[in-house]
C-alpha cells in the first residue's frame, strides 16, 4: 500500500529539454485505481466477473446508481480522462439490457455502476478487462513502471529525443509542447492526436519498460514528425481523392519509420513475418493495387481495401503466415502494408544506400519510391515498383 500512494502522489511528469515541454500525466490511473478500490470493497471481496440477466442488471444498476461516493469516483474518473476521452470513446456502447444502451461517456458511468456487482456487455470486453487487470500482478507491474519513469524522467526524455533526431528531418521543430496521458482503459493501446500521445497501460506488454519506450519513441515520432508535414506539404492543393492517397501516403511514411523502434522488442514469429518474401509480395501486390484503384475509377473501393487491411483480411493473412502457437490480436501485429511493406522499404534504403539515403527519404517523401527503386536488387523483399505507382506517389507532394 505504501508503494501505491508513493506511486498515486506522481500524477504529473514534466521535463524540459531546451524550450520543449513534455508532460507525462498519471491523473487517470490514480481516479481508476481509486474507483476499482471501492467497487472491490463494496462488492464484498474479490471481484469476480458475473454475468446476469435483464432483471438482475436492472436491480444491481438502480441499487448502486443511488451511492453517492460510487457515483462521485466514476466523475472523477471521466473527468480525469478529458483532454483524451473523447478520441477513446467515440464508438463506446454498453448494454443494460437489450431496450436500453448507452454510448460514449455514459456507457462507462453505466459499466462501473454495475460492476460491484455483475459485468456488463461492453464494448471491447472491457469490464472482464478490468477485473482481470485488478486481480492479477499487473497493477504493481504498472506502478513499477511508472516509478521507474519518475526516477529516471530526465535521462529517459533525453534519450528519446537522441534517438528521434536520427529518424526525422533535420529542420524538424521539436519545440512544441507534448503530453502524454498514461492510462488504464482497455479500449485502447497508444495512438497520437494534435500534440497529445495516449498510451494505455492496461496491456501487459507495455510494463516492460524497454518495451514501453520503444513505443513512446514510435508515437513522439509519429508526433513530431506529422507537424513537420503540416507546414511542409499543407500548402498544396488536392482534389478530394488526391487528398485521400496523401492521408495513405502519410501514414504509410509514419508507420514504416516508427516501427524501427518497435521490431528489436518484437517476438519471433513477428520478425518472421516482416521477413517473409511470400507475406512481403502479397502485401505488395495488394498496396500496388490501391493505389491504381485510388487514382481510377475506383477510389471506393481502395478505401474499402485499407480499412479491411486491419480486418477480416489481416486476421487471415496472420493465421497462414504465424508460426507460433497462438496468434497475437494487437492491430500492430497484425501483416498490413502499412507497416510491413513501408518499414521494408525503409530498412532496404537504409541497408542498401546507408543512413545518409535514410535521412534523404525521411526529409524528402516524395523521393521514397524512386530512391528505393535506385538501389533496387533481387535480393530486396519489397519488389520493384512500378514506374506509374513511383510517378503518382511523387506528384501528390
Amino acid at each position: 500500500m505504501k508503494k501505491l500512494l508513493l506511486f498515486l502522489g506522481c500524477l504529473l511528469l514534466s521535463y524540459s529539454y531546451g524550450q520543449a515541454q513534455v508532460n507525462i500525466h498519471t491523473a487517470q490511473i490514480e481516479a481508476f485505481h481509486n474507483l476499482m478500490n471501492y467497487v472491490e470493497e463494496k462488492a464484498g471481496g474479490k471481484l469476480t466477473c458475473k454475468n446476469a440477466n435483464e432483471v438482475e442488471l436492472q436491480t444491481a444498476f438502480d441499487k448502486n446508481s443511488v451511492d453517492s461516493k460510487l457515483n462521485a469516483l466514476i466523475d472523477s474518473l471521466l473527468n480525469s480522462s478529458a483532454q483524451y476521452l473523447p478520441k477513446v470513446i467515440e464508438n463506446v456502447n454498453a448494454r443494460l439490457y437489450s431496450e436500453k444502451a448507452a454510448k460514449g461517456k455514459e456507457a462507462y458511468k453505466v459499466a462501473f455502476t454495475v460492476l460491484p456487482d455483475f459485468c456488463i456487455n461492453m464494448t471491447a470486453g472491457m469490464p472482464e478487462i478490468w477485473v482481470e487487470y485488478w486481480n492479477n500482478e499487473h497493477r504493481e507491474l504498472v506502478e513499477n513502471t511508472i516509478a521507474e519513469l519518475n526516477t529516471n524522467i530526465e535521462d529517459v526524455l533525453e534519450n528519446i529525443k537522441s534517438e528521434l533526431e536520427v529518424l526525422l528531418p533535420d529542420d524538424i521543430d521539436m519545440n512544441s509542447e507534448q503530453n502524454i496521458h498514461l492510462v488504464v482503459d482497455g479500449n485502447r493501446g497508444g495512438y497520437q492526436f494534435d500534440n497529445h500521445i495516449l498510451m494505455d497501460v492496461i496491456y501487459g506488454d507495455l510494463t516492460d519498460f524497454s518495451l514501453f519506450i520503444s513505443v513512446l519513441k514510435h508515437e513522439m515520432h509519429h508526433a513530431y514528425y506529422r507537424q513537420w508535414f503540416v507546414e511542409k506539404m499543407s500548402n498544396k492543393e488536392r482534389s478530394e481523392i488526391d487528398s485521400y492517397l496523401y492521408e495513405y501516403q502519410r501514414g504509410f511514411i509514419f508507420e514504416g519509420l516508427a516501427q524501427r523502434y518497435d521490431l528489436p522488442f518484437a517476438s519471433k514469429e513477428i520478425k518472421q513475418m516482416f521477413a517473409n518474401k511470400d507475406l512481403i509480395v502479397e502485401l505488395f501486390d495488394e498496396w500496388i493495387s490501391v493505389m491504381r484503384l485510388a487514382k481510377g475509377d475506383s477510389p471506393q473501393t481502395a478505401l474499402a481495401i485499407v480499412q479491411n487491411q486491419y480486418g477480416d483480411i489481416a486476421v487471415e493473412r496472420l493465421k497462414r503466415y504465424w508460426q507460433g502457437s497462438t496468434p497475437p490480436t494487437s492491430y500492430a501485429n497484425r501483416p498490413t502494408v502499412t507497416y510491413y511493406v513501408s518499414y521494408n522499404l525503409y530498412n532496404s534504403i537504409f541497408e542498401s544506400g546507408g543512413y545518409k539515403k535514410l535521412k534523404y527519404v525521411i526529409e524528402n517523401p516524395d523521393k521514397l519510391l524512386l530512391v528505393y527503386n535506385e538501389l533496387y536488387t533481387d535480393s530486396m523483399l519489397v519488389p520493384r515498383i512500378p514506374d506509374d505507382i513511383v510517378m503518382m506517389w511523387q506528384s501528390n507532394f
